[in-house]
């Protein structure tokens, strides 16, 4: 009766620390898969604020539903939701599928790499002291340099004359520069002319590695980048921020288009004028 009843305990015991394990092995994965690639643990904000201490700033009835769909909540008008979301750009944080034992274990983990008990991970990788802060002012942007070659790739991916590596479609299709060079652009999604200064290079590693937007998200999701690919469209978007972040937005492919289909048209007109008197015109037996 007693070893069983030892037996018993020693399983309990064990079946204890497995699941302790594996939910913080789960939390670890959930972390690094869902948030890591937007927010740190203990290393500063990227497009997203520092998780350290989270669980004792909210409540964890706010934290779940706010992981699940911050969107829904800012929607729904909850203050603390659309102060966060106004303060960080209007960068909509994407939902996560995620049932609440799986949230719960993101947070015990946030608590865990806190207190030292876990690897330090989540944001640890991309957090360097090179991209630790995001790039707001104007002295900190002019101490970063990409070279030309990065910045013509960058251009060459943004306009679809290179391809990306997994089939991705080329940026302009979706979004607008201002940039001599480019001629249109998508307007299903933002102007990214001052996306550098708005977002940094970490930030814009970070939405090109895990995207917050639906449409993005879905097109990416199986054309992922490569960091040499993401290394140089930060570059274009650093070099077209630089040389005409701060000038007046200007109309000028709208006057562009205007000139060039007020050409094609009088072309077309003097070729009908031309032909007009010398066209075939079929004769009826009378």
């Amino acid at each position: 009766m007693i070893k069983s009843s030892l037996s018993l305990t020693v399983f309990l015991l064990l079946a204890f620390i497995v699941s302790v394990l594996q939910a913080q092995n789960s939390g670890e994965e959930h972390y690094k898969a869902t948030c890591a690639a937007c927010h740190t643990i203990g290393k500063g904000r990227l497009v997203g604020p520092d998780l350290s201490g989270v669980y004792e700033r909210r409540d964890t009835d706010w934290l779940i539903p706010f992981i699940r769909s911050s969107q829904k909540m800012v929607k729904d008008g909850d203050p603390i939701a659309v102060a966060l979301h106004n303060e960080y750009n209007k960068v909509p944080m994407p939902d996560n599928n995620l049932n609440d034992a799986q949230i719960m274990n993101i947070i015990d983990y946030i608590r865990q790499v806190d207190s030292g008990e876990a690897r330090e991970l989540a944001g640890g990788d991309q957090a360097t002291d090179s991209t630790k802060q995001i790039v707001t002012t104007a002295s900190d942007t002019a101490l970063i340099s990409y070279s030309n070659e990065l910045i013509k790739k960058g251009e060459a991916l943004f306009l679809g004359h290179e391809k990306f590596t997994n089939g991705a479609s080329a940026c302009i299709a979706c979004h607008s520069v201002r940039y001599e060079a480019i001629l249109g652009g998508g307007k299903l999604s933002l102007n990214l002319t001052e996306s550098y200064t708005r977002l940094g290079p970490a930030g814009i590693k970070a939405i090109l590695s895990n995207p917050p937007y639906p449409v993005m998200n879905v097109a990416l999701r199986h054309n992922k980048l490569s960091d040499d690919e993401i290394e140089s469209l930060v570059a274009m978007l650093y070099e077209i921020d630089k040389r005409y972040g701060q000038s007046p937005v200007k109309s000028s492919s709208g006057l562009m288009f205007s000139i060039f289909g007020f050409v094609l048209a009088m072309i077309f007109l003097v070729h009908i004028y031309l032909l007009y008197d010398n066209r075939q015109v079929p004769s009826y037996p009378k």
